[in-house]
């Protein structure tokens, strides 16, 4: 059983390693055109962010859904993975 737990937390610092990382290898960016620039040129793209902020219970709760379409039926959240994360670290 110790050494369950203890794998468990090896096993939980080495991804937080890894995230740190990731996150602290992509550039900064501020704009939404910056996040604009990872999607794949050659196609038009819409966006929309819907957010509810929540000010009933003292700190603000937000929630809320961001969806990105190249107007097709196509499968694209591979492609546009990045702009979404890149988007989502502006809002917050």
């Amino acid at each position: 059983m110790r050494t369950l737990i203890a794998l468990a937390i090896v096993v939980a610092g080495i991804a937080v390693a890894v995230i740190r990382v990731a996150t602290a290898s992509q550039p900064a960016v501020n704009t939404i055109e910056q996040c604009a620039s990872l999607l794949p040129p050659g196609k038009v793209y819409t966006f929309e962010v819907m957010g509810i902020v929540d000010t009933t219970s003292g700190s603000p709760q937000l929630s809320g859904e961001m969806s990105i379409s190249d107007g097709t039926e196509q499968d694209r959240s591979a492609e546009t993975e990045a702009f979404g994360q890149c988007l989502a670290r502006l809002i917050r």
